[in-house]
This record gives structure tokens, sequence and C-alpha cells, in this order.
């Protein structure tokens, strides 16, 4: 066992209330009632808009109005152009393709997007996912039981950038291999006969948030055009396959700007239109009804997380499965299996963070580093990530959790990011203690070998302690919303101002209100942890819930504040407005 921490957060009474900071300063109410006028839209709207710094006229327009023709060529993409001209091969002299994808939702989007696209076209497709149990990304095995499959050519998803020994075993046994991948690019390129990575030296492409689900999108469409170009008839439409890289893109944290906006919102307009049965499946089995509507928290906080329980706890293979499924009748079994999983993947969670925080107490250093390290035996290398960022959250800075495997003599773990730390690159300043690290700025993993645990732990906390340092200082504390409003403006009205601008996540963030002053007229404890409100200001009553803030103990008659997102919910045909509480806070 292992454990390092973090520098010093002052925290905060629970009692006291927050500074509260306009998002965008505020911006100039005359200014917000010209576009508003121009625009043809309510002021909260314009007030979103703005504050988001979207302040060009015709970035207005594209954000209020995304369409698919505002998407740019991929021509410019490295790697593109290869790709594209071995899927043609393939098409034109019936290649047999493998396709591999990664255990997360992306990894396995992205494989059904290329093999039940290439299938449409009429080639034979060898699908399959990794396996987190024999490690991240395509590995010997994997490209053994290809080669046994008889491929002619295989094309990875969300992996491939760092699996050189794969790549070269198959090159040198006469494989052609497309890498469809976002990771960081190693100084090593991979052999393979096509990276599309937007991260890799050379590529031209200028937005560089695409996640692999998007890029594959991208390959299919100029596969399309290609071969009607060459006189093939009855394509099928790529615009079938958008709601896969829609949940892809904000399951992967993605940012919603530029070209994923486009995607992320006709995607959903896929789904609402017409849902595939795995997905519909999935939502009944979830106790929910398809017909209540999706939008991207749906996506995030319902489909994603089931999605991604088999890959955590073993084989990604039922989610594939149960997005390849035709009919309902064949994706509602999946889908109970998914559900079950998820139920376990939430209690193996929940007992990996309140371990892990019980782990990091006793650490005299606890207060003084920068970064959070903590290592331990027995815990499932599929649910360490998403403890990670739970570890984050509660210590406000950057987390690394490992499970400890003695037989293989490493820890295997995720770190998640907090405060703008670029965790990656914090990895790559300590690349000397690790066996292997990849990811991204907000998330990343990495091995340890057991006897440099202790020398990496110190080295990343002085890492993540250099950025800190050395970034630019933002002396303005408190809790950034969009405004502070009584209960008498928190409406339908207002929710549906703030819908014209969905989707919301990364890089566009949801907005976000606070009141005080609220009376608590009714409150009721769910499940020892949630708190269901009624909030009074004089005549004006709204509901709320505060999911997992039951330890604040509120009496009726308290006054409070508190932040918010207003959501209008539909549940069996039934609309309500209600306030989704992210913190409260009593006034003294």
């Amino acid at each position: 066992m292992s454990t390092a921490a973090a520098m010093t957060v002052e925290a905060e009474p629970a009692e006291r209330g927050p500074t509260l900071r306009l998002r965008g300063g505020g911006p100039d109410r005359a200014v917000v009632e010209a576009v508003a006028a121009r625009l043809g839209l309510p002021l909260a709207t314009a007030q979103l808009m703005l504050a988001r710094g979207v302040q060009d006229e015709s970035a207005q327009q594209r954000l209020l109005d995304p369409r698919l023709q505002h998407l740019r060529r991929p021509d410019a993409m490295a790697g593109f152009p290869e790709a594209l001209a071995l899927l043609e091969t393939a098409c034109r002299e019936g290649w047999r393709v493998g396709v591999f994808g990664d255990y997360d939702v992306d990894g396995v989007t992205t494989a059904t997007i290329l093999t039940t696209f290439l299938e449409a076209l009429g080639l034979q497709v060898v699908a399959r996912v990794a396996q987190r149990s024999r490690g991240y990304g395509l590995g010997v095995p994997d490209a053994e039981a290809f080669v046994q499959a008889r491929v002619q050519l295989l094309v990875t998803g969300d992996c491939g950038t760092s699996d050189l020994e794969a790549l070269g075993w198959l090159r040198e046994r006469g494989v052609p291999t497309v890498v469809i991948d976002h990771h960081q690019v190693p100084d090593q390129m991979p052999p393979c006969d096509a990276l599309i990575n937007p991260h890799q030296p050379g590529c031209e492409f200028p937005f560089k948030g695409m996640c692999s689900a998007g890029v594959a999108f991208y390959l299919c469409a100029a596969l399309r055009t290609r071969l009607s170009e060459a006189g093939r008839r009855t394509l099928p439409d790529p615009r079938a396959w958008l709601d896969l890289v829609a949940l892809a893109t904000v399951c992967d944290m993605m940012p919603l700007q530029d070209e994923n906006r486009v995607l992320v919102t006709h995607g959903l307009r896929t789904m609402e239109r017409r849902m595939r049965p795995g997905l519909r499946a999935l939502m009944r089995a979830t106790g929910a009804d398809p017909r209540d509507g999706v939008d991207e928290t749906v996506l995030g906080f319902r489909l994603g997380p089931r999605l991604n329980a088999p890959g955590r706890l073993g084989p990604a293979e039922p989610s594939l499965r149960l997005l390849r499924a035709s009919t309902e009748a064949e994706a509602m079994p999946l889908a109970e299996q998914i559900e079950t999983l998820n139920a376990r993947r939430k209690r193996h969670q929940q007992e990996t963070v309140a371990q892990a925080l019980a782990l990091l107490v006793v650490d005299p250093q606890l207060e003084r580093r920068a970064a959070l390290v903590v290592a331990h035996d027995g815990w499932l290398p599929g649910v360490v990530g998403i403890a990670a960022a739970g570890v984050a959250e509660h210590h406000r800075r950057p987390a690394l959790v490992l499970a400890i495997d003695r037989q293989a003599g490493v820890a295997r773990g995720s770190v998640r990011s907090y405060g703008g730390v670029d965790v990656r690159a914090a990895l790559a300043e300590c690349e000397e203690h690790l066996v292997r690290f990849g990811g991204h700025r907000e998330a990343a993993g990495a091995t340890v070998a057991l006897p440099h645990l202790d020398d990496f732990s110190e080295a990343f906390d002085q890492a993540v302690a250099r950025q800190l340092r050395d970034a630019p200082r933002d002396d303005e504390e408190g809790e950034v919303v969009d405004a502070v409003l009584p209960l008498l403006r928190i409406d339908e009205s207002l929710v549906e101002a703030m819908a014209r601008l969905r989707p919301y996540g990364v890089g566009f963030p949801p907005p976000r209100y606070a009141c005080e002053g609220a009376v608590v007229d009714r409150v009721r404890v769910l499940k020892d942890k949630h708190l269901q409100l009624t909030l009074r200001q004089g005549e004006e009553r709204r509901d709320a819930i505060a999911f997992g803030q039951a330890h604040h103990g509120l009496r009726t008659g308290e006054a409070i504040g508190c932040i918010f997102v207003p959501q209008v919910e539909t549940f069996r045909g039934q609309r309500r407005l209600r306030l989704h509480v992210e913190r409260l806070w009593r006034m003294t």
C-alpha cells in the first residue's frame, strides 16, 4: 500500500455560503438586449450565449442552428487518405476486415459504427473489443486471434497509437492496419499503414477535440462518397450512425464545440427519430421510458455508465452485442445483463472510494501535496478511474487510484484532473518511474512497477505542484453562476430559454443559477443520502432534489441558499419543474 496527497486546500465550513461570481463577468445588459432582438431570442438565452464567450454573429448563428454542412472536410486529417484507400480496396476486393475497439463507450461505439457500416456495404467483418484484464489496447494475443480469423485488414478504434508490439507483429505477417485514435501520440509512431489521430505531428485538421467515433463517422461518410463516385448504388447513409457518435462524444467528455456540437446535435435528433433497439432496451431496463425524450444528460448519466459497466468488470462484449442488436427482443436480455453489471459496478465503486479516502486520511502529508496517489490490493482495475474522479472531487485536487497486482508486480490505475491540471503531462514528467501511461489532459491511465511506487508518487506530486506554481493565477475565488434569481424567476420559460443552446457539457458548461434566502417548506431524506425539498420565497414554491447532501440535516423553516440547475422532467408522461441542487448552505 502506498499513499501520497496534495497541496494545502483550506476546507470551507459546511454552513458558510460561497462567494458567487457571474460567468463571463455578467454580460452587459444593453449588449444582451441587442443580441436577443437581432436573433429573436429570450433575454436569458442571449445572456447564456454571451457569458460563454460566443460573441461573433456567425458563431452565434452556428450555435443556434448547427448544420452538417458546417463540418469541415476531413482531407487535412493526417492518415485519412491512406485509410480511405485501404477501405476502398477492401470493398472492391471483398476483403475480410477485422475491427477492434477499446472497452469503453468510445471504443465500443467506434467498433459498432465501423462493423455495422462495413457489413451494410456487404463486407465480412470480425469484430472484437478489448478486455481490461489483458491491459489497455491491442495486444499480441488479439492480433493473433485476427490472423487466425483470416482478416486481410484490421481497423482499431480508440486505441492503437501506443500498441507498437501488436501492430509490428501484424506488419510482419502482411496484415495492413488502420489506427483510429485520439490519445496522445508517443515519440515513436506506431507501425501501421494509416494513423488517423488529430494529435499526431503534421495533422492539419483544425479541430483536435473529436473522439474516435467521430473520426469513424468521417471515414464512413468519405467511403460512401468514394463508392458513389465509382458508380456504386444502394449505399447506406452514414447519418444513421450519428446517434453513436453523440453517445461517444458526450461520454468521453469531449468538448462540445465546433464539429462536436454539430455531431452531437444531429446525433440526438437521430436518436429521437429512431432509437436503435439496443439503446431503447437499455433505457427500459433502467426503468426509463424512451418516449420521455433523450438529451445529453441521458447519454452521459444514464446510458454511458451502463455501457461502460461490462468493460469495467470483465469483457466489454455485451455492450458491443447490445449496440449491434437488430431487434429489441434480441437486445432486452443483454440490456438486463448490463443493468445487473452496472449495479455491481456501483457497489465496487462506492467501496473503493470509501477505502481510498480512509487510506488518505492517515497520510500525515495529506495537506501539503499537489496530487493524490493511493494504491491498494483487491481493487478492481475497471473502477479505479471513476473512483479517482470521486476522490479528486472530494479533496479538490488531481487523484490517481491504483489497483495493485502482486502477481504481475505492478499497480494499474487511472488519474483524474482537478483545477485545470494536465494530468497526462504530469505523468510524462514521471515517465522514468512508469511501465506505461497514456490518455488525455483531464484523464489518463498509468502502470507502475511496485518497487517504484513510492518514488513515482513523490515525482507525480512534484510535477503537479510545478504546473500549479507556473500556471497563471486566478485571484478570483468562489462559485461561478449565470445569475442570482428569486424563485419567482425560475419557471418553465427559463428552462425553455436554456434549452435553445443545448447540448451543454465540456467546453460549453450547463447553466447554473443561485438563489438566496429560500425557506425549507418541506424536506425528506431519500435512501439516507439525498434530500427531497420544497423551497419557498413568499408565495412562490419550487420542488428541488439535492443528491448526496442529506448530511446537511436540514429542517423545515430554515433559510438556505443554493446553487442549482433548473430542469423540466418528464416521468410517465407528466412534466414537472424541479431544481437540481449542486450545493446548499444555511443563511445566517
